[in-house]
């Protein structure tokens, strides 16, 4: 007997997929709600005009590096539409419209390159995750071939990244639903080493233009009531969104010392975010407590398969993701940080605050 090993080449493992999201699609039509219906076309146009100048520092080129938050529906395409079917997620995007980088290129006119991928973290993810997942680390090497054509002195860098590290480890972090503060400490620590390295890097590539987000609240987030994963416990969580954040500020002001040729200041994501609980009707949100979409990021409906009646109401769009109307408020911090730190003039916020509020 003639025993044959087959070893599949890389184009190989591409067609098998391509033919299994074909089979699956044919053998599961989807029946229930699409979101492009409850969702008017072209909202990121209403923040266009917000900015008087955009390029008064030079600026036409916005690079993203991020996380679930700043994915354009790069997860979506990696995985053939299984996790964030458009049908769902609008556009393969985490959300129910379109993200705050999409607003933030309709107010400014910049040309956007996004690498952000849903679920990254700041290091390698393992196998077999990684396959479709870029860290931070591994965003900026498969960003090169886009930025060796670009001027760095008319690009701003964005950065928001670091929620995963956490809520992704959470056993690491924990000793019976209470913070092992030494290991977090720890697990900060790698975290907030791997952004700083990976700023160098980008300094080494002559981008100097570079916006730090902040994590936004990590403590008392909605839970996926099916979710099987170990999510950290609130008191871990929030211990873990301080210490992060201090650290990013302690990254900005240590970088402003000893590199003064780097124009670096905080995208303050955390803040508006906070203010959006604060006040929740200030921001024309009716429930913070329950995502308009019951579901699974593959797009499963836990019970009816329906959308809430207020999707611009619902802070989240998914248990963890914000709505389009959240996103347009991010877009509006990361716009008045922006102005605050010179790189546009002209940054009309309360109009803009007043036009998410309306969407």
């Amino acid at each position: 007997m003639v025993h044959i090993t087959f070893q599949p080449t890389k184009s190989d493992w591409t067609d098998m997929k391509r033919l299994l999201a074909l089979l699956l699609l044919t053998a599961c039509a989807y029946d229930g709600p699409r979101v492009e219906d409850i969702t008017p076309p072209n909202l990121e146009a209403k923040l266009l005009q917000s900015v008087d100048d955009p390029k008064i520092a030079g600026i036409t080129n916005l690079i993203v590096f991020g996380d679930s938050l700043s994915d354009p529906g790069n997860l979506s395409s990696n995985t053939f539409h299984f996790v964030l079917p458009h049908e769902i997620f609008y556009k393969g995007r985490f959300s129910n419209g379109p993200i705050w980088a999409d607003y933030v290129r309709a107010a400014s006119g910049w040309k956007v390159d996004n690498f952000a991928v849903g679920g990254a973290q700041t290091h390698t993810a393992v196998f077999p995750e990684r396959l479709v997942i870029k860290s931070f680390e591994e965003q900026i090497e498969a960003s090169k071939s886009t930025l060796k054509d670009l001027n760095p002195d008319a690009t701003l860098i964005a950065i928001w990244i670091g929620p995963n590290d956490y809520l992704r480890n959470g056993s690491e972090y924990e000793d019976h639903k209470e913070p092992n503060v030494k290991v977090l400490e720890s697990g900060v620590k790698r975290s907030l080493s791997e952004i700083r390295k990976s700023i160098l890097n980008l300094r080494k590539l002559g981008f100097k233009k570079i916006a730090l987000g902040t994590m936004p609240e990590l403590g008392g987030i909605n839970r996926n009531p099916q979710d099987q994963g170990y999510t950290a416990s609130d008191k871990t969580l929030f211990m873990a969104t301080r210490l992060h954040n201090d650290g990013i500020y302690t990254i900005i002001s240590e970088f402003k010392k000893n590199s003064p040729d780097l124009k670096i200041y905080a995208y303050r994501a955390y803040d508006i975010n906070k203010a959006t609980y604060e006040n929740p009707k200030a921001y024309a949100f009716t429930r913070l407590d329950t995502p308009c979409f019951q579901g699974s990021l593959s797009g499963e409906f836990y019970g009816p398969k329906e959308f809430c009646e207020d999707p611009m109401g619902y802070k989240f769009w998914e248990y963890l993701h914000p709505n389009t109307r959240m996103h347009c408020f991010y877009a509006t911090q990361f716009l008045t940080d922006a102005s605050e730190a010179g790189l546009i003039a002209g940054f009309h916020k309360d109009k803009t605050l007043e036009t998410c509020k309306s969407l």
